[in-house]
């Protein structure tokens, strides 16, 4: 399992001069790449290594290597429609050949324009909790006069529970998730900040100057950076929850979006909707604790009944699910959220088959009949327990 550890390093000028002038390297490889109009690392290394080296001769030949690969990636993220800008105080990569931790002396060995150096790192106490013994790769970059390191370990990953418990989890846009042991996480305060910041957006787009374009950039990522600590609260408290597995369906944005189907104001909320990112932190936080993600088909998860399996669209009305045949009723999300529980449970006591390739109408069909016998196994297996 690999893990990016952010460290502060007690730099020196030769250190930051080294940053700055890999930096200034990797923009002359850009401006070389965007002239001949290709992105391609054999291509770019015949046009630029040569011109580096005679250019900077106090950067090494990896360093330069280094500069090359990064110039090309940013080249292709942007398939040469836009130039991109690379500053002098941005982040430039190390590899085995530039970069060396020394775990037990809390140093790290590093190329710089004056040879190689030793500096002593300031590893933050969260991450001394992990065992890590090396590492081969990081990124470097200056901030406001200090210097920052990330460094990717590798660790040793946790042995797997056994599956006893499972909890599910439902996402949605107003709900950002809803777990089957009744724990509602809202979206009123994300939803408050994010409509704000859209608001302000707008009145610096319409103003149109230098420095509202500036202030947009800035605004994206603080915007970025709020939602991400969101999705980290939320995520770090569903996988510490009492359970060995976590079931969460599969959603599909893109469906979800059609102009038929759903109004302006939802597709916009739809479009800022970061469910996939949500997926990923619960993902590496539930490996970190050695439980298990199952990932279930979110059809008629919503429609279904908990309590005697009923299918139909007429059941969920609104944010409320009340049931045509039994009468059940509860909060939809809710409701859901047990029925993914359910599918996950279904899943994990019997063997795994792949999909068979049927016609879409008999595929609903078996998806159908899958939720109904997952709901009835799972009230059958609670009857006796009780």
């Amino acid at each position: 399992m690999q893990l990016a550890i952010r460290a502060e390093v007690i730099g020196d000028e030769d250190l930051r001069k080294t940053i700055s002038l890999s930096n200034q390297a990797c923009q002359e490889c850009i401006d070389i790449g965007m002239r001949e109009h290709t992105f391609n690392k054999t291509r770019l290394h015949q046009l630029t290594y040569k011109v580096i080296r005679t250019a900077h001769p106090e950067l090494n030949s990896s360093l330069v290597t280094a500069v090359r690969d990064q110039a090309s990636d940013m080249l292709k993220r942007l398939k040469l429609k836009k130039k991109p800008t690379k500053k002098r105080d941005s982040s430039i990569r190390l590899n085995h050949n530039t970069f060396r931790l020394l775990p037990d002396s809390k140093l790290v060995s590093l190329s710089t324009i004056a040879g190689r150096r030793k500096y002593a790192v300031k590893i933050p106490p969260h991450f001394e909790k992990y065992e890590f013994k090396s590492s081969d790769s990081a990124r470097i970059r200056t901030k406001k006069g200090r210097t920052f390191l990330d460094i990717i370990i590798e660790t040793p990953t946790p042995k797997r529970r056994i599956v006893k418990k499972i909890i599910g989890i439902d996402r949605g846009v107003y709900n950002p998730a809803v777990t089957s042991d009744n724990t509602f996480f809202n979206s009123k305060r994300l939803r408050g900040v994010k409509g704000r910041y859209k608001h302000l957006k707008r009145c610096l787009q319409r103003a149109g100057t230098r420095s509202a374009k500036r202030h947009l950039q800035r605004l994206a990522g603080r915007e970025r950076r709020f939602v991400a600590d969101v999705n980290h609260c939320i995520s770090k408290a569903i996988v510490n929850k009492d359970c060995d597995a976590i079931a969460i369906e599969e959603l599909k944005t893109g469906s979800m979006k059609s102009k038929g189907r759903t109004g302006k104001k939802t597709r916009c909320l739809i479009g800022s909707w970061s469910a996939r990112q949500l997926l990923s932190f619960i993902q590496y936080k539930a490996e970190m604790l050695g439980k298990s993600i199952i990932l279930v088909n979110s059809h008629y998860t919503s429609q279904a009944c908990n309590r005697c399996g009923d299918i139909r669209r007429t059941n969920r009305k609104g944010r409320i699910f009340q049931c045509c045949v039994c009468g059940y009723s509860l909060h939809a999300d809710l409701n859901a959220s047990r029925n993914i529980a359910c599918l996950a449970k279904g899943r994990i006591s019997r063997l795994v088959v792949n999909q068979p390739n049927v016609a879409c109408d008999e595929l609903k069909a078996s998806l159908r009949e899958e939720l109904r016998a997952s709901i009835v196994t799972s009230l059958a297996s609670q009857m006796r327990g009780s």
